[in-house]
C-alpha cells in the first residue's frame, strides 16, 4: 500500500512539473503581454497630465495630448520578454535604432521641413554613427544597453534643446566653444523669452514615450567584460571612420548652416575637433623677432607724441543702411551726430568677425592685431587660448609708460575678462560694481554712465601721466523684444513694423546722443 501511494505521489509531482513547464513555455512564447499595475496606472495618469500641459503651453491640440497619453499608458503596462540567447542582437538593434531615432528627432527639433531636406545621405549616416559611438561609449561605462540609450538620448536631446534656444536668441548655433561661456550666457538669459514651438513639444512627448519603451527592454549580460570590450572596439572603429570621412568637412556656425549642412550632432563634434589649434608651419618666436627687426619701434620723443588714448567699443553698434539692399526709411535720422562728423575725424567701416554673440572676439582682434580667420569657427580666444601674457596693444603702450585701464559695466566673470585683462597688461579693470547702477536703460548700465567714468579717469590723471582707456559698453545688448517702463522707442521704420528692429535702432540713436553730449570733453 505504501509503495503504491508513493508511486502515485511521484506521478502527481511529475505531472505538476510538466504542467508548470508547459505554462512557462507558453509564457515565454508571448514576447509582449499586458501587465496592469496600480503604479503603472498612476504613472500613466501623471504623464498624461504632464503631456496635456506641454500641449496646451505649446499650442498643440488636445487630441495629440490624448494620443500621447494613451500610448504612454499602454507602454507602461506592457511586459516584454526577449529570448536571452539573442541578447547581443537585441542590444545591437536597440543602440542602432535608438541612434537613428535620436538623430531624426534632433534634426526635426531644429529645422523645418524645407531645411531638413537639404542634409545629404552621407551626413545623415555620419550623424547616426556619432550617436551610436556615444551610446557605445556609455555602454562601456554602464554595461546596460537600456541605461546607455536613455542617458545618451536625453543628453543629445538636451544639447539640441540648448541649441534650439541659443539660436532663437542670437541667430547662430551652440558649439563646443560656448560651453566655456555658459556663465556669461546665463547672466543675460533672463532678458530673453523662452518659447516652445509645436515641433519642440512633439519632440518632448515622443522622448517621454521612447524612454518609457526603452525601460521595458530588460536583458542582462553575464559576461559584462566582454560586452564592454566589444562596445569599446565598435565605438573606436566608428569614431575613426567618422573622423577620416569628415576630415575635409568644415564646421559651420553661421545661422543654421551647421545643422542643415552637416547635421547638428556632427557639427558639434566638428566644433570639438576645431577647438584644438596647431602652430602654423614655419612659426616660431625667433622668426617673429627676426621680422620685427625690419620695423624698429619709434623713439619716445616726449609727451607731445603720447596723447591720451580712449577706445570705445559700442555694444551692437552698426549702420544697417550699409547692408540693406533696398534701403529703409525711419521716422527720424538714426545717428545724426555721427553722420555729421566731418572735421578732425577719420571715418570708415569695418567688418565684425562675430554676429549675435562673442563680443570678446572683436576685443581680442583689436587688442592683439590677430585675426579670427586663423582660429576655428565659433572659438573664443579669451576663454580657450589665453593662458599666458600675449603681445598686444596694451603691452606696447605699457613699454611706452602708459597707464592702462579697462572698463565694462557688467559682470567681471563675463567671457573671463577678470582673468584676461590682467594678462593683457591692464593696470586696472572696472566692472559693474564700480559704476552707478541707478543709471539704467532697459536693464543695462547706460553708455552715459560709462562715459562719465572715463571722464573721471581723464580728469584725475596727472599732467605728465600717459593714459590708455578701453571702454566696452553694455547699454545696447540684446534682446530687443521685451517692453520696459524706462525705455520707449524713438525711432521706427516707415511702412514696416518690426518691434525688435525699432528697439534696436532707438538704442543706437541713444548712443549717438551720448556721443554728442561727451564729444571732445
Amino acid at each position: 500500500m505504501n509503495e503504491n501511494k508513493a508511486e502515485r505521489n511521484e506521478i502527481e509531482q511529475n505531472k505538476t512539473v510538466q504542467d508548470k513547464t508547459e505554462q512557462n513555455k507558453k509564457h515565454s512564447a508571448r514576447l509582449i503581454e499586458l501587465d496592469y499595475k496600480k503604479t503603472n496606472i498612476r504613472a500613466g495618469l501623471i504623464a498624461f497630465a504632464v503631456m496635456l500641459g506641454f500641449c496646451l503651453y505649446g499650442g498643440v491640440n488636445v487630441p495629440v495630448a490624448a494620443a500621447a497619453g494613451l500610448i504612454y499608458f499602454g507602454i507602461k503596462n506592457l511586459k516584454i520578454t526577449l529570448p536571452e540567447k539573442a541578447n547581443p542582437l537585441w542590444a545591437a538593434l536597440e543602440i542602432f535604432l535608438s541612434a537613428i531615432m535620436t538623430e531624426h528627432m534632433v534634426q526635426y527639433l531644429l529645422l523645418d521641413a524645407e531645411l531638413r531636406e537639404k542634409i545629404s545621405v552621407n551626413h545623415t549616416r555620419w550623424n547616426v554613427l556619432c550617436c551610436m559611438a556615444f551610446y557605445l561609449a556609455l555602454l562601456v561605462i554602464t554595461a546596460k544597453p537600456k541605461i546607455a540609450c536613455m542617458i545618451g538620448h536625453i543628453f543629445l536631446l538636451s544639447l539640441a534643446g540648448i541649441n534650439y534656444f541659443v539660436y532663437q536668441f542670437r541667430g547662430n548655433e551652440f558649439s563646443f566653444g560656448d560651453l566655456k561661456a555658459a556663465s556669461t550666457g546665463l547672466s543675460v538669459a533672463a532678458n530673453y523669452k523662452f518659447v516652445l514651438e509645436d515641433r519642440a513639444v512633439y519632440v518632448i512627448l515622443l522622448s517621454m514615450i521612447y524612454v518609457a519603451f526603452i525601460r521595458k527592454l530588460n536583458f542582462e549580460f553575464k559576461k559584462k567584460w566582454m560586452l564592454r570590450i566589444s562596445a569599446f572596439a565598435a565605438a573606436l572603429v566608428m569614431g575613426i571612420y567618422v573622423g577620416i570621412a569628415t576630415e575635409d568637412t568644415v564646421m559651420e556656425s553661421w545661422e543654421q548652416k551647421g545643422t542643415y549642412r552637416n547635421g547638428y550632432i556632427l557639427n558639434f563634434v566638428l566644433s570639438i575637433r576645431d577647438s584644438f589649434v596647431a602652430e602654423p608651419d614655419g612659426y616660431s618666436k625667433d622668426v617673429v623677432e627676426e621680422i620685427s627687426k625690419e620695423y624698429p619701434a619709434p623713439e619716445n620723443k616726449g609727451s607731445e607724441d603720447d596723447p591720451t588714448i580712449i577706445v570705445i567699443m559700442n555694444e551692437s553698434f552698426a549702420d544697417l543702411s550699409v547692408i540693406s539692399h533696398y534701403g529703409f526709411e525711419t521716422t527720424e535720422e538714426v545717428t545724426p551726430f555721427f553722420d555729421s562728423m566731418d572735421t578732425n575725424v577719420i571715418k570708415g567701416y569695418a567688418l565684425s568677425s562675430v554676429f549675435g554673440a562673442k563680443t570678446p572676439d572683436s576685443e581680442w582682434e583689436f587688442l592683439t592685431g590677430n585675426s579670427m580667420a586663423f582660429l576655428p569657427s565659433g572659438s573664443v580666444p579669451y576663454q580657450q587660448y589665453m593662458s599666458k601674457k600675449p603681445y598686444s596693444l596694451v603691452s606696447t603702450l605699457k613699454e611706452r609708460g602708459y597707464s592702462c585701464i579697462s572698463m565694462h559695466p557688467y559682470y567681471a566673470s563675463g567671457w573671463s575678462r577678470s582673468k584676461v585683462y590682467p594678462l593683457l597688461g591692464f593696470d586696472e579693470s572696472l566692472f559693474i560694481d564700480d559704476f552707478d547702477q541707478t543709471n539704467i536703460m532697459r536693464e543695462y548700465i547706460t553708455d552715459q554712465e560709462l562715459y562719465n567714468k572715463i571722464i573721471d579717469q581723464y580728469e584725475e590723471k596727472t599732467s605728465d601721466e600717459k593714459l590708455f582707456i578701453l571702454g566696452v559698453t553694455m547699454q545696447n545688448h540684446g534682446g530687443y523684444t521685451d517692453y520696459y517702463d524706462n525705455f520707449r522707442n524713438t525711432i521706427n521704420l516707415k511702412n514696416h513694423y518690426f518691434s525688435d528692429v525699432n528697439q534696436y535702432l532707438s538704442l543706437i540713436h541713444e548712443s549717438d546722443k551720448h556721443w554728442k553730449s561727451d564729444y571732445l570733453f
